[in-house]
């Protein structure tokens, strides 16, 4: 009897997974990400998007893009997830400059992202003003760009910035990349 319980424990967790009822997916949408294979660095492409401003933090979108197929593994359509990591640098030798943005996504489960080829995802990329901050707290000097990577799916990759960051505290924020290229 006790086999008998299991097994339909089982199939009600299944088809309760299955119809969306605990997370809220549908089977469709697990199939539809499953069928494709991960992303890899020459299948995408960085780019600066929107800026936009709010109380005393200025959000740039920075986009990732699947610019094509994978000839090796024979894809067109690729998966990613994660929070990027963004290094403030200066100099033509991108040398860090302050500490890396801060994640603010902590805690939060990240969203398994499948970009046919031409299709985007974003993080809204914050820089707090360093004038909200104590000059002896901050250490505010000018950035000429940052050095952004995704795991295994981007390479570091170099974008022209020019900021201004804190170099003894976070002054920057990253999150977990969401759909679309404005970072929300």
């Amino acid at each position: 009897m006790k086999t008998v319980r299991t097994i339909v424990i089982s199939s009600v967790l299944a088809g309760a997974l299955l119809s969306g009822g605990l997370f809220g997916f549908s089977a469709s949408t697990a199939v539809a990400t499953t069928s494709a294979k991960s992303c890899v660095s020459t299948q995408i492409t960085v780019s600066r998007g929107a800026t936009q401003g709010t109380a005393g933090t200025t959000y740039y979108a920075l986009v990732f893009t699947n610019t094509g197929p994978h000839v090796k593994l024979n894809t067109t359509s690729c998966t990613l997830f994660g929070v990027p990591t963004i290094q403030p640098v200066i100099g033509a030798a991108h040398r860090a400059l302050g500490p890396l943005a801060k994640n603010e996504s902590m805690g939060e489960m990240p969203a398994l992202h499948t970009l046919a080829v031409g299709a985007s995802v974003s993080v809204a990329f914050g820089v707090v003003d360093t004038g909200n901050l104590t000059a002896s707290t901050c250490g505010a000097r000018r950035a000429r760009g940052v050095v952004v990577s995704l795991g295994s799916f981007v390479r570091p990759t170099y974008l022209s910035l020019p900021i201004t960051v804190c170099t003894k505290v976070a002054s920057t924020t990253t999150r977990l990349v969401s759909p679309g290229v404005t970072g929300d």
